[in-house]
């Protein structure tokens, strides 16, 4: 099966600011605390995270289109080193007009397919696990708040 985790949250942010915010590579350690280093060049990057408690190289991408409604990042990530495998997957931000509110879906999605046990067990975790710190979306919400996101 293919492993796929999702959240979503309001902002009092402009559906264009968002879209803006999440397009924008620099902004990627904001988001995700775990990134030690990135460079950016264009619509892609380079950088090193630390991915299943190690710190490895990742690449990244924001393909440039003309929908509003949403932004793409695809991520390969170094995984294991004696393999020479790399992890695929991409997240998907989904931005909904809600009146004065603009809702955002994040889906992060695996490329490699999983066995159904390990699936439901990742669920699991994820339905009854308690979360440290801020989810990806609360930090989003927060620094653009913090730079006053509304339009």
């Amino acid at each position: 099966m293919q492993l796929e985790l999702s959240e979503k949250i309001k902002m009092d942010a402009s559906p264009e600011v968002i879209h803006d915010w999440l397009s924008n590579l620099e902004n990627w350690p904001k988001i995700n605390d775990k990134i030690r280093s990135i460079a950016v060049e264009g619509d892609k990057c380079i950088g090193r995270l630390e991915f299943k408690g190690r710190t490895v190289d990742f690449a990244g991408m924001v393909p440039e289109d003309n929908d509003p409604s949403n932004v793409i990042c695809n991520i390969v990530v170094e995984a294991d080193e004696k393999l020479k495998e790399p992890e695929h997957f991409s997240v998907i931000y989904e931005i909904i007009p809600k009146g004065r509110r603009t809702q955002v879906i994040e889906r992060i999605i695996f490329e490699k397919e999983i066995p159904f046990w390990g699936w439901l067990l990742i669920k699991l975790i994820m339905k009854l696990g308690k979360p440290t710190g801020l989810t990806n979306l609360q930090q989003i919400k927060e620094h653009l708040n913090a730079a006053g996101g509304s339009d």
